[in-house]
């Protein structure tokens, strides 16, 4: 029964993988409307996400994995974000609101333009506001000023406004300069559930990073971050949305993590060809595996609060986001070469490792010449 939950376990994460990476040629081939109607927006996407977090709960119970609590903690942590993520799916609510200047309005349309939804407190806007670079005439950020209830509150980029469990973004601006549309976002369970999953998944990954590499290894992990965020912070983006610390933090971060996986990618190829080397690179990569992995995780969650910070969403399918996340998950399977006999084998962890980073290419380069997105400045 227990090998029978493994091939389960594993097997549906595998399909996960290949589902994801077809969906962004989907993208490409049909479009985004398409691509969000057979698979991101269907209900079968939905049920094998459920069945990958169902599985893998059941078997980490099966194998007493609760036991060994920074690991269990860590899996336990992914199921949170997918059960924030679905009550998100069910009973979260967007929309967008146009407003005039001295406007007042207490609904916004439903995001598929629908119908009305009333909100319990009206919006008065007070007027609109574009900052510019000195010395130029590049918007540095878009403010809106408003009054709720005989308060005054500036919504901006990466600024939202927070009130009664609703949470109001600046998203565009009439050419006139005297209105301004917001999207508005009505999820208080789902944001508090999803968050919580992410401060288990930090809490996590820090306890078993000092647990496999020590404090030594994995203060040279974030001190190499922290070299690029201070590099990468002295960068004054002219894109308003892109002003905001969390730029620096999300790109050194997985920039960190590309660079530790091209190293063990390299070193893999070199323990193919060297018996020599091959037992020596098997050992360091299996402990260089857990900084990579848990930095790109940390870059991808930290875009994603970004997002949501930015756009009310934390999670598009952009095709670049979508291959970051298939590059986590490819990298996910030799991490637990205690239960897959494939990767006790040195000669075969060393050449999945080497081709794994064809994901890591594709992340990085394939999406921008060849799916685009908006994410394919980068």
């Amino acid at each position: 029964m227990k090998q029978f939950f493994k091939i389960v376990s594993f097997g549906l994460l595998i399909v996960l993988i290949v589902t994801l990476s077809l969906a962004t040629i989907v993208e490409k081939l049909y479009g985004t409307e398409k691509a969000a109607e057979w698979i991101y927006g269907a209900w079968w996407f939905v049920v094998l996400w459920a069945a990958v977090a169902l599985s893998m709960m059941v078997y980490i119970i099966q194998q007493k994995r609760y036991l060994k609590l920074p690991s269990f903690l860590l899996h336990l942590s992914f199921a949170v974000i997918l059960l924030g993520a679905f009550v998100t799916y069910l009973w979260g609510e967007r929309g967008m609101m146009h407003i005039r200047q001295n406007e007042i309005h207490n609904y916004y349309v439903s995001e598929d333009n629908s119908r009305r939804v009333t909100m319990p407190f009206d919006v008065k806007m007070l007027y609109f506001d574009i900052v510019y670079h000195e010395g130029t005439k590049q918007p540095a950020d878009y403010r809106s000023f408003v009054k709720i209830d005989g308060e005054i509150y500036q919504v901006s980029m990466n600024k939202i406004l927070k009130k009664d469990g609703y949470r109001i973004y600046q998203m565009d601006y009439d050419s006139d300069e005297m209105g301004a549309t917001f999207m508005v976002s009505h999820d208080p369970w789902g944001v508090g559930i999803t968050y919580a999953g992410y401060l288990l998944l930090a809490a996590a990954m820090l306890w078993l990073l000092f647990l496999r590499i020590g404090w030594k290894g994995t203060l040279a992990s974030f001190s190499a971050s922290a070299l690029l965020w201070l590099y990468i912070s002295q960068i004054n983006p002219m894109t308003p949305i892109l002003r905001t610390p969390m730029l620096a933090t999300h790109v050194s971060v997985i920039m960190t993590a590309y660079a530790l996986l091209l190293f063990i990618a390299v070193t893999s190829i070199v323990g193919l060809c060297s018996k020599k080397q091959s037992e020596r690179f098997y050992r360091l990569n299996g402990k260089l595996l857990y900084p990579a992995l848990f930095l790109l995780t940390a870059g991808i969650f930290i875009g994603a609060v970004w997002a949501n910070i930015s756009w009310g969403r934390y999670w598009g399918w952009d095709a670049k986001e979508t291959w970051a996340l298939v590059t986590m998950l490819v990298y996910s399977l030799p991490m637990h070469k205690k239960n897959m006999t494939l990767f006790q084998n040195p000669k075969n962890f060393h050449l999945y490792c080497a081709l794994a980073f064809l994901a890591v290419a594709m992340t990085f380069f394939g999406v921008t010449y060849l799916l685009g997105g908006i994410h394919s400045y980068i």
